[in-house]
């Protein structure tokens, strides 16, 4: 059914989530896992700060990125996923959508972060930015929390019918 899966992560728990979702449906297809994480841009901001340190920072970003994807891919191996490790710089949807369509990708499976509705008017959500922006299909998988106090819809429409 789908032939690139992209998976963007931040390293949290919680975009974790989407990794048991992409297993159900990678196992056993054709599909490529794309696991991605954006790093902070070099810090420029802070001239302080000379270059070489800041060139050092964002090379040990890249490296603890790279890491936590190949750990990542290597457990997708484990069920016979292939993935692959794609990590960048910048604005995170900003990135998440360059990805998508530089790679041609069937669909985007991410997690949100349940934030509340003031923090996603204030600070904006990366995970409805790019539902927002793209074309592509995505998947989000939400936090426990909210699956857990979710209300079936049976039972409103068993409260109506009454």
């Amino acid at each position: 059914m789908f032939n690139k899966i992209l998976v963007p992560l931040d390293g949290s728990a919680l975009a974790e989530r989407a990794i048991d979702q992409v297993e159900k449906m990678a196992k056993g297809s054709v599909a490529e896992v794309l696991l991605l994480k954006v790093v902070p841009a070099p810090l420029g901001k802070a001239p302080e700060a000379g270059q070489v340190e800041e060139l050092k920072a964002f090379a040990e970003s890249v490296a603890r990125a790279t890491a936590y994807l190949e750990r990542i891919a290597t457990r997708l191996g484990a069920i016979s996923v292939k993935s692959r490790i794609l990590v960048t710089s910048g604005e995170p949807y900003a990135e998440i959508l360059t990805a998508a369509h530089k790679e041609d990708v069937d669909c985007i499976v991410m997690s949100t972060h349940g934030g509340t509705a003031l923090a996603r008017v204030l600070l904006g959500s990366t995970a409805e930015k790019v539902v927002y922006t793209t074309k592509r299909p995505v998947f989000l998988v939400k936090p426990e929390k909210i699956h857990a106090a979710r209300v079936e819809e049976g039972d409103i429409f068993a409260g109506v019918a009454r």
